[in-house]
Protein backbone atom coordinates (compact mmCIF):
# COMPACT_ATOMS: atom_id res chain seq x y z
CA UNK A 1 0.00 0.00 0.00
CA UNK A 2 1.18 2.85 -0.87
CA UNK A 3 0.02 6.68 -2.34
CA UNK A 4 0.94 8.62 -5.14
CA UNK A 5 1.26 12.27 -6.12
CA UNK A 6 -1.50 11.46 -9.18
CA UNK A 7 -5.38 10.75 -9.51
CA UNK A 8 -5.13 7.93 -11.20
CA UNK A 9 -4.50 4.68 -9.00
CA UNK A 10 -0.34 3.25 -10.15
CA UNK A 11 1.68 0.25 -9.49
CA UNK A 12 5.61 -0.05 -9.53
CA UNK A 13 5.64 -0.08 -12.97
CA UNK A 14 3.77 2.92 -13.67
CA UNK A 15 5.77 5.51 -15.34
CA UNK A 16 4.27 8.35 -13.45
CA UNK A 17 6.14 11.13 -12.50
CA UNK A 18 7.15 11.71 -8.76
CA UNK A 19 5.74 8.81 -6.97
CA UNK A 20 5.98 8.75 -3.34
CA UNK A 21 6.48 5.14 -1.81
CA UNK A 22 6.11 6.09 1.59
CA UNK A 23 3.31 3.96 3.65
CA UNK A 24 -0.26 5.91 3.04
CA UNK A 25 -0.98 3.94 6.56
CA UNK A 26 -2.04 7.62 7.74
CA UNK A 27 -4.82 8.01 5.43
CA UNK A 28 -5.51 4.53 5.09
CA UNK A 29 -5.16 3.16 8.83
CA UNK A 30 -7.76 0.00 8.26
CA UNK A 31 -5.61 -1.58 5.67
CA UNK A 32 -5.10 -5.07 6.71
CA UNK A 33 -2.01 -5.89 5.75
CA UNK A 34 0.27 -3.57 7.69
CA UNK A 35 3.92 -4.09 9.50
CA UNK A 36 7.26 -2.90 10.41
CA UNK A 37 10.04 -4.46 11.28
CA UNK A 38 13.97 -4.39 11.44
CA UNK A 39 16.10 -7.10 10.72
CA UNK A 40 19.62 -7.47 12.25
CA UNK A 41 21.00 -10.31 11.73
CA UNK A 42 24.72 -11.13 12.95
CA UNK A 43 26.74 -14.75 11.63
CA UNK A 44 30.44 -15.16 12.47
CA UNK A 45 31.95 -19.17 11.40
CA UNK A 46 35.55 -20.75 11.54
CA UNK A 47 36.12 -22.88 9.05
CA UNK A 48 39.20 -24.96 8.92
CA UNK A 49 40.15 -28.51 6.93
CA UNK A 50 43.23 -30.64 6.06
CA UNK A 51 44.08 -33.11 3.33
CA UNK A 52 46.21 -35.88 4.62
CA UNK A 53 48.29 -38.06 1.93
CA UNK A 54 48.04 -41.47 3.77
CA UNK A 55 49.82 -43.12 0.62
CA UNK A 56 50.16 -42.64 -3.07
CA UNK A 57 46.21 -43.82 -3.93
CA UNK A 58 44.51 -42.60 -0.53
CA UNK A 59 43.58 -39.03 1.18
CA UNK A 60 41.57 -38.40 3.74
CA UNK A 61 40.21 -34.85 4.09
CA UNK A 62 38.78 -34.17 7.58
CA UNK A 63 36.81 -30.61 8.36
CA UNK A 64 34.99 -28.49 10.42
CA UNK A 65 32.64 -25.45 10.99
CA UNK A 66 32.20 -23.73 14.19
CA UNK A 67 29.04 -21.34 13.59
CA UNK A 68 27.48 -18.65 15.61
CA UNK A 69 24.41 -16.99 14.08
CA UNK A 70 21.95 -14.42 15.68
CA UNK A 71 18.71 -14.16 13.71
CA UNK A 72 16.72 -11.48 15.28
CA UNK A 73 13.36 -9.77 14.45
CA UNK A 74 12.47 -6.22 15.92
CA UNK A 75 9.05 -4.85 15.30
CA UNK A 76 5.42 -5.22 15.19
CA UNK A 77 2.17 -5.96 12.98
CA UNK A 78 -1.07 -4.84 13.09
CA UNK A 79 -4.47 -6.86 13.80
CA UNK A 80 -7.33 -5.51 12.32
CA UNK A 81 -10.28 -6.51 11.62
CA UNK A 82 -13.26 -5.21 10.18
CA UNK A 83 -17.25 -5.83 9.49
CA UNK A 84 -18.74 -6.82 5.96
CA UNK A 85 -18.77 -3.50 5.35
CA UNK A 86 -15.47 -2.73 5.89
CA UNK A 87 -15.90 -0.67 9.20
CA UNK A 88 -13.32 -1.61 11.50
CA UNK A 89 -14.03 -3.73 14.52
CA UNK A 90 -10.61 -4.45 16.16
CA UNK A 91 -6.70 -2.15 15.20
CA UNK A 92 -4.53 -3.04 17.46
CA UNK A 93 -0.60 -2.81 17.58
CA UNK A 94 1.23 -6.40 18.60
CA UNK A 95 4.88 -6.41 19.21
CA UNK A 96 6.53 -9.16 17.12
CA UNK A 97 10.45 -9.51 18.93
CA UNK A 98 12.29 -12.51 18.19
CA UNK A 99 15.89 -13.47 18.68
CA UNK A 100 17.29 -17.17 17.72
CA UNK A 101 20.74 -17.28 19.15
CA UNK A 102 22.71 -20.86 18.41
CA UNK A 103 26.32 -21.98 18.21
CA UNK A 104 27.07 -25.51 17.17
CA UNK A 105 29.81 -27.42 15.28
CA UNK A 106 29.54 -29.21 12.00
CA UNK A 107 31.82 -31.81 11.06
CA UNK A 108 32.27 -33.61 8.20
CA UNK A 109 34.93 -36.33 6.47
CA UNK A 110 35.90 -36.92 2.33
CA UNK A 111 38.50 -39.84 0.75
CA UNK A 112 39.89 -40.54 -2.29
CA UNK A 113 40.86 -43.59 -3.83
CA UNK A 114 43.00 -43.66 -6.65
CA UNK A 115 42.60 -47.52 -8.46
CA UNK A 116 44.40 -46.12 -11.55
CA UNK A 117 45.90 -43.06 -12.95
CA UNK A 118 42.45 -42.42 -15.01
CA UNK A 119 39.76 -43.95 -12.02
CA UNK A 120 39.24 -42.44 -8.77
CA UNK A 121 36.93 -43.33 -5.95
CA UNK A 122 35.58 -41.21 -3.45
CA UNK A 123 33.23 -40.86 -0.54
CA UNK A 124 31.93 -38.18 2.07
CA UNK A 125 30.00 -37.80 5.08
CA UNK A 126 29.11 -34.35 6.79
CA UNK A 127 26.73 -33.01 9.24
CA UNK A 128 24.56 -30.23 7.96
CA UNK A 129 22.06 -27.48 9.43
CA UNK A 130 19.68 -25.87 8.13
CA UNK A 131 19.18 -22.43 10.27
CA UNK A 132 15.32 -20.46 10.07
CA UNK A 133 15.12 -17.52 8.54
CA UNK A 134 12.56 -14.90 9.23
CA UNK A 135 11.64 -15.51 5.11
CA UNK A 136 10.13 -18.48 6.72
CA UNK A 137 8.27 -17.16 9.44
CA UNK A 138 6.77 -13.90 8.75
CA UNK A 139 4.18 -14.10 6.15
CA UNK A 140 1.58 -12.08 5.26
CA UNK A 141 -0.90 -14.64 3.70
CA UNK A 142 -4.85 -15.17 4.61
CA UNK A 143 -4.57 -18.79 3.00
CA UNK A 144 -0.51 -19.16 4.32
CA UNK A 145 0.30 -19.54 7.93
CA UNK A 146 3.92 -20.45 9.86
CA UNK A 147 3.73 -22.62 13.26
CA UNK A 148 5.01 -20.26 15.88
CA UNK A 149 7.42 -22.67 17.58
CA UNK A 150 9.17 -23.56 14.10
CA UNK A 151 13.07 -24.39 14.54
CA UNK A 152 16.01 -25.11 12.32
CA UNK A 153 16.34 -28.49 10.70
CA UNK A 154 19.55 -30.59 10.78
CA UNK A 155 20.81 -33.83 9.50
CA UNK A 156 24.14 -35.36 7.35
CA UNK A 157 25.17 -36.08 3.93
CA UNK A 158 26.31 -39.29 2.67
CA UNK A 159 27.35 -39.58 -1.02
CA UNK A 160 30.06 -42.43 -2.24
CA UNK A 161 31.08 -42.71 -6.35
CA UNK A 162 33.63 -43.46 -8.65
CA UNK A 163 34.53 -40.76 -11.06
CA UNK A 164 37.60 -41.03 -14.47
CA UNK A 165 38.31 -40.75 -17.81
CA UNK A 166 38.74 -43.21 -20.74
CA UNK A 167 41.46 -41.67 -22.77
CA UNK A 168 40.24 -38.51 -24.86
CA UNK A 169 36.69 -40.23 -25.29
CA UNK A 170 34.67 -40.19 -22.44
CA UNK A 171 34.81 -38.41 -18.81
CA UNK A 172 32.50 -39.62 -16.12
CA UNK A 173 30.57 -39.35 -12.86
CA UNK A 174 28.57 -41.61 -11.15
CA UNK A 175 27.71 -41.48 -7.48
CA UNK A 176 24.99 -42.51 -4.73
CA UNK A 177 24.06 -40.46 -1.90
CA UNK A 178 21.81 -40.29 1.08
CA UNK A 179 20.67 -36.99 2.78
CA UNK A 180 19.15 -37.47 6.30
CA UNK A 181 16.87 -34.88 7.49
CA UNK A 182 15.68 -34.16 11.33
CA UNK A 183 12.74 -31.77 12.01
CA UNK A 184 12.81 -31.06 8.30
CA UNK A 185 11.20 -28.07 7.34
CA UNK A 186 8.04 -27.85 4.74
CA UNK A 187 4.58 -27.29 3.86
CA UNK A 188 1.45 -29.51 4.86
CA UNK A 189 -2.12 -28.47 4.12
CA UNK A 190 -4.52 -28.49 7.15
CA UNK A 191 -7.64 -27.47 8.11
CA UNK A 192 -8.04 -23.57 9.57
CA UNK A 193 -9.37 -23.19 12.76
CA UNK A 194 -10.77 -20.66 15.12
CA UNK A 195 -11.92 -20.50 18.73
CA UNK A 196 -15.52 -19.66 18.96
CA UNK A 197 -17.38 -17.96 21.54
CA UNK A 198 -17.65 -20.72 24.39
CA UNK A 199 -13.70 -21.15 24.00
CA UNK A 200 -13.79 -24.00 21.86
CA UNK A 201 -11.60 -24.59 18.77
CA UNK A 202 -13.44 -25.55 15.96
CA UNK A 203 -12.98 -26.21 12.14
CA UNK A 204 -13.83 -22.99 9.81
CA UNK A 205 -13.91 -25.38 6.23
CA UNK A 206 -11.58 -24.14 5.05
CA UNK A 207 -7.56 -25.17 3.65
CA UNK A 208 -5.01 -23.62 4.58
CA UNK A 209 -1.24 -24.16 3.16
CA UNK A 210 0.92 -24.42 6.83
CA UNK A 211 5.22 -24.13 7.09
CA UNK A 212 6.85 -25.61 9.91
CA UNK A 213 9.11 -28.58 11.19
CA UNK A 214 7.05 -31.44 9.30
CA UNK A 215 9.28 -34.20 10.60
CA UNK A 216 12.82 -36.73 9.92
CA UNK A 217 12.96 -36.65 6.25
CA UNK A 218 15.50 -39.05 4.17
CA UNK A 219 16.01 -38.26 0.54
CA UNK A 220 18.49 -41.27 -1.48
CA UNK A 221 19.37 -41.63 -5.02
CA UNK A 222 21.88 -41.95 -7.69
CA UNK A 223 23.75 -39.26 -9.96
CA UNK A 224 25.35 -39.34 -13.09
CA UNK A 225 27.68 -37.25 -15.59
CA UNK A 226 29.27 -38.23 -19.22
CA UNK A 227 30.52 -36.66 -21.42
CA UNK A 228 31.43 -38.43 -24.84
CA UNK A 229 33.46 -36.88 -27.40
CA UNK A 230 32.06 -38.24 -30.46
CA UNK A 231 34.87 -35.82 -32.36
CA UNK A 232 37.53 -38.52 -30.95
CA UNK A 233 36.04 -41.18 -31.35
CA UNK A 234 34.76 -40.44 -35.62
CA UNK A 235 36.56 -37.64 -36.37
CA UNK A 236 40.05 -37.63 -34.32
CA UNK A 237 42.09 -36.27 -36.99
CA UNK A 238 39.77 -33.07 -38.09
CA UNK A 239 40.89 -29.93 -36.42
CA UNK A 240 37.60 -27.91 -36.66
CA UNK A 241 35.01 -30.18 -36.14
CA UNK A 242 33.40 -29.99 -32.53
CA UNK A 243 31.20 -32.46 -31.27
CA UNK A 244 30.47 -34.33 -27.85
CA UNK A 245 27.52 -35.67 -26.16
CA UNK A 246 26.40 -35.16 -22.72
CA UNK A 247 24.22 -36.38 -20.21
CA UNK A 248 23.36 -35.97 -16.67
CA UNK A 249 20.89 -37.86 -14.90
CA UNK A 250 19.33 -37.95 -11.13
CA UNK A 251 17.02 -40.06 -9.95
CA UNK A 252 15.70 -39.23 -6.34
CA UNK A 253 13.66 -41.28 -3.95
CA UNK A 254 12.35 -39.47 -0.70
CA UNK A 255 10.00 -40.64 2.30
CA UNK A 256 9.18 -38.95 5.47
CA UNK A 257 10.20 -41.37 8.40
CA UNK A 258 8.33 -40.09 10.85
CA UNK A 259 6.53 -37.64 11.82
CA UNK A 260 3.51 -35.67 14.24
CA UNK A 261 1.75 -34.09 11.25
CA UNK A 262 -1.16 -36.18 10.55
CA UNK A 263 -0.71 -37.57 6.95
CA UNK A 264 2.65 -37.20 6.26
CA UNK A 265 4.23 -40.27 7.53
CA UNK A 266 5.59 -42.33 4.82
CA UNK A 267 4.89 -39.60 2.03
CA UNK A 268 7.32 -38.38 -0.25
CA UNK A 269 8.88 -35.32 0.52
CA UNK A 270 8.11 -31.84 -1.46
CA UNK A 271 9.78 -30.61 -4.16
CA UNK A 272 12.04 -33.66 -5.06
CA UNK A 273 11.16 -34.87 -8.75
CA UNK A 274 11.53 -38.45 -9.05
CA UNK A 275 13.92 -38.33 -12.51
CA UNK A 276 15.92 -34.87 -13.17
CA UNK A 277 17.52 -35.18 -16.56
CA UNK A 278 19.52 -32.92 -18.46
CA UNK A 279 20.82 -33.86 -21.97
CA UNK A 280 22.11 -32.97 -25.39
CA UNK A 281 24.89 -31.61 -27.89
CA UNK A 282 27.80 -29.46 -28.09
CA UNK A 283 28.57 -28.61 -32.03
CA UNK A 284 30.75 -26.63 -33.92
CA UNK A 285 32.59 -26.27 -37.43
CA UNK A 286 35.90 -24.00 -36.90
CA UNK A 287 34.23 -20.55 -35.87
CA UNK A 288 30.71 -21.56 -35.60
CA UNK A 289 29.12 -23.09 -32.58
CA UNK A 290 26.05 -24.48 -31.14
CA UNK A 291 24.24 -26.79 -28.19
CA UNK A 292 21.09 -28.00 -28.26
CA UNK A 293 20.18 -29.39 -24.63
CA UNK A 294 16.89 -31.36 -23.76
CA UNK A 295 15.77 -31.16 -19.74
CA UNK A 296 13.01 -33.68 -18.15
CA UNK A 297 11.29 -33.44 -14.57
CA UNK A 298 9.44 -35.98 -13.57
CA UNK A 299 6.09 -34.71 -11.18
CA UNK A 300 6.72 -33.39 -7.76
CA UNK A 301 4.53 -33.05 -4.72
CA UNK A 302 4.31 -29.17 -3.42
CA UNK A 303 3.37 -30.27 0.12
CA UNK A 304 4.04 -32.95 2.64
CA UNK A 305 0.52 -34.97 2.57
CA UNK A 306 1.23 -34.94 -0.88
CA UNK A 307 -2.34 -34.16 -1.51
CA UNK A 308 -4.53 -33.64 -4.53
CA UNK A 309 -2.45 -35.62 -7.28
CA UNK A 310 -4.42 -34.80 -10.45
CA UNK A 311 -3.08 -31.44 -11.30
CA UNK A 312 -7.11 -31.01 -12.24
CA UNK A 313 -8.73 -31.56 -8.77
CA UNK A 314 -9.09 -28.45 -7.47
CA UNK A 315 -9.77 -25.15 -9.36
CA UNK A 316 -7.92 -22.78 -6.53
CA UNK A 317 -4.59 -23.94 -8.50
CA UNK A 318 -3.03 -23.58 -4.50
CA UNK A 319 -2.62 -27.23 -4.11
CA UNK A 320 -1.73 -29.80 -6.06
CA UNK A 321 1.17 -31.40 -7.55
CA UNK A 322 3.27 -30.16 -10.26
CA UNK A 323 2.81 -32.04 -13.52
CA UNK A 324 6.13 -33.43 -15.45
CA UNK A 325 7.62 -31.14 -18.02
CA UNK A 326 10.37 -31.02 -20.63
CA UNK A 327 12.17 -28.40 -22.23
CA UNK A 328 14.06 -27.84 -25.15
CA UNK A 329 17.23 -25.23 -25.66
CA UNK A 330 19.23 -23.97 -28.53
CA UNK A 331 22.26 -21.83 -28.98
CA UNK A 332 24.42 -20.79 -31.61
CA UNK A 333 27.29 -18.29 -31.68
CA UNK A 334 30.09 -17.23 -34.22
CA UNK A 335 33.41 -15.26 -33.72
CA UNK A 336 35.14 -13.28 -36.14
CA UNK A 337 37.95 -11.83 -35.25
CA UNK A 338 37.67 -9.56 -31.88
CA UNK A 339 33.74 -9.83 -32.58
CA UNK A 340 31.16 -12.32 -31.00
CA UNK A 341 27.70 -12.89 -32.35
CA UNK A 342 25.45 -15.00 -29.96
CA UNK A 343 21.72 -16.29 -29.98
CA UNK A 344 19.21 -18.40 -28.62
CA UNK A 345 16.00 -20.20 -28.33
CA UNK A 346 14.70 -21.00 -25.20
CA UNK A 347 11.94 -23.80 -25.02
CA UNK A 348 12.29 -24.66 -28.71
CA UNK A 349 9.36 -26.67 -28.94
CA UNK A 350 6.78 -24.16 -27.25
CA UNK A 351 5.66 -26.35 -24.16
CA UNK A 352 3.74 -24.76 -21.66
CA UNK A 353 4.50 -25.74 -18.23
CA UNK A 354 4.91 -24.43 -14.54
CA UNK A 355 7.53 -24.80 -12.02
CA UNK A 356 5.69 -23.62 -8.81
CA UNK A 357 2.56 -22.87 -7.48
CA UNK A 358 1.43 -19.84 -5.43
CA UNK A 359 0.72 -19.69 -1.98
CA UNK A 360 -2.00 -16.98 -2.45
CA UNK A 361 -3.74 -15.83 -5.88
CA UNK A 362 -1.38 -12.47 -7.12
CA UNK A 363 -2.62 -8.66 -7.06
CA UNK A 364 -2.86 -6.43 -4.86
CA UNK A 365 -4.42 -3.17 -4.39
CA UNK A 366 -3.29 0.23 -4.34
CA UNK A 367 -4.78 3.45 -3.76
CA UNK A 368 -4.01 7.11 -4.39
CA UNK A 369 -4.38 10.88 -2.75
Amino acid sequence: MYKTNNDQRQGPGSAAADADFNFADTSFPNYERQSQFNFPNFNVALFGENIFNLSDKLAVTPGFRLEHIKTESIGSYQEITLDLAGNPLLNREIDDNRVFDRTFVLLGLGATYKLSPSVELYGNFSQNYRSVTFSDIRVVNPSFQVDSNISDEDGFTADFGARGRFKDILSYDVSVYGLYYDNRLGEILKEETQVNAAGEEVSTGKLLRARGNIGTAFIYGLESFANWSLKETFFPQSEKVKLNYFANLAITKSEYLSSERNNVEGNEVEFIPKVNLKTGLNFGYDNLLGSLQYTYFADQFTDATNALQDVNDNQRGIEGVIPAYDILDFSLSYTYKKWKLEAGINNLLDNSYFTRRATGYPGCRYYSV
